[in-house]
């Protein structure tokens, strides 16, 4: 048999070579361009709806193109010659691959969803529209209540879509705005998204430019401050001011455990609210 002969037959025998050769060289090329997307979107080179498009387009693909990868079966290593048998290799198990693209998936559906209300939500500068009718209001505030229902399922699709919907009817809205920015922002921060961390802190940073007086963007922005800027007192001032917003009574004691770090850090105490007590500067519940 020739050299030549042997490398065909080789080929033919072992398609998913070809396979992983060409995902693996289609990864690195949809990396290439969001970087690439990236830096001509900071440079101005590229304006954010096109930068948002471009985004959703190429992150969905690359989510697509892993789990592919992750599916096919881990490359045969070429067996040492030995006298002795040895032991089959097991196979990785197939609930870490179904685990990796279902992580895939939910990136692509999360990037999917944010460029359409990135594209449609109100730019810096433009007013609210005001016109939102009561029975909108209402429409709205149970839209809001069935979203954070399926956030906290773990729904986290719904959720988003959801939100998109109160953000096409009331674009301003704050409680939207911070609980899309930070789904977001948190998935993209999981799964190493850059641009998925970065248009979800916009979103939570919109809330409380627009919307000071709410509590939650007060929470969200300060858990992001700590988070990723690692900011403690950046991240205090925020979680003051969400105190000082007068949440749920309830509230602050369940999200204790996620502030406390901060105000360690600071070398300041911690308020006695999100332990269970009295919150100072606040009125009574």
């Amino acid at each position: 048999m020739t050299v030549d002969g042997a490398a065909d037959v080789d080929t033919e025998g072992h398609p998913e070579r070809d396979d992983r050769w060409y995902l693996a060289d289609e990864r690195d090329f949809l990396r290439r361009s969001l970087d690439d997307a990236d830096r001509e979107h900071e440079a101005g080179d590229l304006s954010d709806e096109d930068h948002a498009v471009l985004v959703a387009r190429d992150t969905s693909r690359l989510a697509e193109v892993e789990a592919e990868l992750a599916a096919l079966p881990e490359p045969a290593a070429t067996p040492a010659p030995q006298t002795a048998a040895q032991p089959e290799r097991r196979p990785l198990p197939l609930w870490p691959r179904l685990g990796i693209a279902a992580a895939c998936l939910l990136i692509a559906v999360g990037v999917g969803i944010l460029v359409v209300h990135f594209v449609q939500a109100r730019q810096p500068g433009q007013a609210s529209s005001g016109s939102v009718s009561l029975s909108q209001a209402q429409l709205i505030e149970q839209q809001l209540q069935q979203a954070l229902a399926l956030n906290n399922e773990g729904n986290t699709k719904g959720a988003l879509e959801l939100y998109d919907t109160v953000l096409s009817e009331d674009p301003s809205n704050p409680a939207a705005l911070a609980y899309a920015g930070y789904l977001q922002w948190n998935v993209g921060s999981s799964a190493h998204v850059a641009s998925l961390v970065k248009i979800g802190r916009a979103e939570i940073e919109t809330s409380v430019r627009d919307s000071p007086s709410y509590y939650q963007g007060h929470l969200f922005d300060g858990l992001v401050l700590e988070n990723q800027d690692h900011n403690d007192a950046a991240a205090v001032a925020q979680f003051n001011d969400f105190l000082a917003d007068d949440p749920p009574s309830s509230e602050p004691a369940q999200v204790a455990a996620l502030v406390t770090a901060a105000y360690q850090g600071a070398g300041v105490p911690v308020p006695s609210a999100f332990s269970g007590g009295t919150k100072t500067g606040t009125s009574a519940p």
